[in-house]
């Protein structure tokens, strides 16, 4: 009786999870492809390419996202920062192969190249 009943939550709880899941990504790709059809990004600074060509660019470039966005944008950026450097084997604790890396790719790319 109650082997059946824990199969029966287990399942209804996982196709729950599983709807929750899909209806998110949706979402996702339909203000995406939104975006796409108007032909034009935010103007937020977070959705604007970061200049990391130098030590002072990164610098600059930082404190800007903080100013416009806010220390709770900047803390999440130079926390998926930290976070890269220390677990991407390509950058391997190497600040200038990281900075090279990222060169051209917006905060927003960062911050969700550290959820894959």
């Amino acid at each position: 009786m109650f082997k059946k009943l824990f199969i029966t939550i287990s399942a209804g709880s996982m196709a729950l999870f599983l709807i929750t899941a899909c209806a998110e990504e949706t979402n996702e790709s339909t203000a995406m492809e939104s975006s796409l059809d108007t032909g034009h990004q935010d103007a937020s600074i977070m959705n604007q390419p970061v200049d990391f060509s130098s030590p002072e660019a990164v610098e600059k470039t930082l404190q800007n996202i903080r100013e416009t966005e806010g220390d709770k944008a900047y803390n999440r950026l130079e926390s998926t920062l930290q976070y890269m450097l220390v677990y991407d084997l390509s950058v391997g604790h190497n600040e200038e192969k990281l900075h090279k890396k990222l060169h051209g790719m917006t905060p927003e790319e960062i911050l969700s190249s550290r959820r894959r």
